[in-house]
């Protein structure tokens, strides 16, 4: 049985096909401003999915775009997916479970999968989350903070004489123009700031959770860090996989 798996982010939609529980190669990735290539790519595969299922922190049209084609080229419906209290071998710590993006719930779901807990799970998005899982899959709580994305667009509002710059691998900590001191500042400064949030999670855990980084910055910030950390570009795809 193929599913079809779908993560619509606030930039980019992701998906893989998965078959009984497991995904299919690395996922494919498009901006939302490019959907006519996503849906040619399925328009090129051999056969219909039999399910689609899918998660949103986007939603309005992207969402109503891709549950058009489907429908009108395969007859079939996603099933996007919200965050329960309880699920995946998951219980969330939030109050209200509705709060906390599915797609976070679901990245911890993977985790769980993949035999990573405890986790301290680092989703390095437009938005940049980190959420804490104990050993028996009991939500500790996270935090949120801006992207790279998000922090050269705000940094762009407030100061729009300041270049604009391309993130690269290999940029010096202290440097001697504008530019490259803007990409210091974005990943060095990034970096740093994960590197101690996730050592403050270690010291306040019973456990020692492995850092664990997803999403499609990571492997960007990864290269800036002081720290071995476990790389899973696509561990929310991968908790979508695993459930029932």
């Amino acid at each position: 049985m193929t599913d079809l798996l779908i993560d619509v982010g606030n930039s980019r939609t992701k998906w893989i096909l998965a078959e009984d529980g497991h995904v299919r190669g690395a996922a494919r990735a498009v901006g939302h401003d490019h959907l006519t290539a996503l849906f040619d790519e399925w328009a090129g595969l051999r056969a219909p999915p039999q399910h689609i299922r899918g998660v949103s922190v986007a939603g309005g049209d992207v969402v109503a775009s891709i549950e058009q084609w489907t429908s009108d080229h395969w007859h079939l419906n996603p099933q996007w997916l919200q965050t329960p209290a309880l699920g995946g071998g998951i219980r969330i710590a939030y109050d209200d479970p509705a709060q906390l993006g599915a797609d976070r719930w679901l990245a911890m779901v993977g985790a769980r999968a993949a035999n990573y807990l405890p986790a301290c799970i680092v989703d390095c998005g437009s938005a940049i989350t980190l959420d804490v899982v104990d050993s028996q899959g009991r939500h500790q709580g996270g935090l949120i903070l801006p992207g790279l994305s998000a922090q050269q667009a705000g940094l762009a509002s407030v100061a729009p004489r300041l270049p604009t710059v391309a993130l690269a691998t290999k940029t010096p900590f202290l440097t001697n123009n504008t530019r490259e001191a803007l990409a210091s500042g974005h990943l060095h400064g990034t970096a740093m700031a994960l590197q101690g949030l996730i050592r403050r999670c270690m010291a306040e855990s019973p456990e020692r959770p492995t850092p664990l980084f997803t999403g499609g910055d990571a492997t960007l910030i990864a290269r800036y860090l002081d720290m071995d950390v476990r790389l899973r570009p696509d561990l929310v795809l991968e908790g979508l996989a695993v459930l029932p």
